[in-house]
């Protein structure tokens, strides 16, 4: 039985980690069906494990559960949005206030690859690798702090962010933050950390400006093809 519900679990975080990697890219919408029977007979699971997995889907606000109607991908309110943005400016300057003393030249050759491969990716024409690529600076960055909570803390947040964008954004899978990061890179090698946080704020609120606040992306991906496409990545 113990052996029977670790399996069952590993099952669950499995369906949970491919949900929110296809939320997070973008291929689920906010409003997109996460259909129960598709979710069992793909991930060869019983019902149960895969409400289990939706239920944890929900607690990180990534779903919601509509009585009789089943679960959908959430679409957060304006409000939500708002404090979201707010909660990721709370963590990323934390972060910035925490970094003196952790940074070597091995994390500073890590953090350029990262600029480098948003330069790339920017340059391409890949909707869907933009997207993938979206807060990794700043989540690498916060790695940096050696502050597991802060850094767990933001992954939500960019995750849920991400449906901010796909409701909400002006303008979506630009490269215009990836000079900013460059920037904030090089005050950093130099010393200048008072400086690389306002650097980092006046990133923010450039990337918070670009939300609006109308209209919803009412564009659908097949479900079952994303959980193809999705499980078949791993």
């Amino acid at each position: 039985m113990k052996d029977a519900m670790i399996l069952s679990d590993d099952i669950s975080e499995v369906i949970c980690a491919t949900l929110r990697a296809a939320i997070f890219e973008g291929a689920l919408k906010p409003g997109d069906k996460l259909k129960e029977d598709i979710l069992a007979q793909h991930f060869k699971a019983s019902r149960t494990v895969v409400r289990g997995a939706l239920s944890l889907l929900a607690q990180q606000n990534l779903a919601e559960r509509r009585r009789n109607h089943g679960t959908f991908v959430a679409s957060p309110t304006p409000l939500e949005a708002r404090n979201l943005l707010e909660t990721r400016r709370i963590i990323e300057l934390s972060a910035m206030d925490a970094l003196q003393g952790k940074l070597g030249e091995k994390e500073f050759e890590v953090l350029e690859k990262v600029v480098d491969t948003e330069r790339r990716v920017h340059a391409g024409t890949d909707f869907t690798e933009k997207k993938k690529i979206a807060g990794e600076f700043d989540y690498t960055l916060v790695g940096f702090t050696g502050n597991e909570v802060l850094l767990n803390m933001l992954q939500n947040v960019l995750t849920r962010l991400s449906l901010v964008t796909a409701l909400y954004a002006r303008d979506q899978g630009t490269g215009s933050g990836v000079a900013q990061h460059e920037a904030i890179v090089d005050l950093l090698r130099k010393g200048e950390f008072d400086a690389a946080r306002t650097s980092m704020a006046a990133h923010l609120d450039e990337m918070a400006k670009s939300i609006a606040f109308e209209g919803v992306d009412g564009e659908k991906d097949e479900f079952l093809a994303i959980l193809e496409r999705m499980t078949a990545q791993a």
